[in-house]
């Protein structure tokens, strides 16, 4: 007779073994402006309520996210769902770390950098030519939304 375990692994042991992605605030922006679209943003928000890669969360993103989404009219209803999904889902850092990059670097993106560094984040996913021209960050790789689809099929 077959044994039928179920083995539950604990949520912290999980974001070890998962995939660790910083998404820069554009990119949600972008997924839930075009909800009915098949776009590389879309695909990301729907992999990761999968379950397919730990999405990484720090105040000053969630503070940016929220901010950024109001300004740009989105439904409150959608974001209360996002929100709940990331309280609820996401690998919450401190936000301790405070990256200072080179100059020609938008400093409002060095809180993408500072979460990547301090999660020791796998990937950071942005569509902003300042972070994607610096390609790798601390071991975090940076790449578009539609090259980290890519990537996220190889692993």
């Amino acid at each position: 007779m077959p044994l039928n375990l179920k083995i539950q692994i604990p949520l912290q042991i999980a974001w070890v073994l998962m995939l660790k992605v910083v998404i820069d605030t554009s990119v949600f922006i972008t997924a839930l402006l075009r909800p009915t679209s098949k776009s590389s943003p879309r695909q990301i928000l729907k992999l990761w309520s999968e379950g397919r890669f730990s999405l990484v969360m720090a105040p000053p993103l969630l503070q940016e996210l929220t901010s950024r989404l109001i300004r740009q009219g989105v439904a409150v209803a959608d974001i209360e769902d996002l929100l709940v999904d990331i309280t609820a889902i996401a690998l919450h850092i401190p936000g301790a770390y405070q990256a200072t990059r080179l100059d020609e670097i938008d400093s409002d993106d060095n809180k993408f950098l500072a979460a990547a560094y301090e999660a020791k984040a796998d990937y950071l996913v942005s569509v902003d030519n300042d972070l994607l021209s610096l390609k790798y960050y601390h071991g975090t790789q940076i790449l578009t939304p539609a090259l980290f689809l890519v990537a996220l099929q190889k692993e």
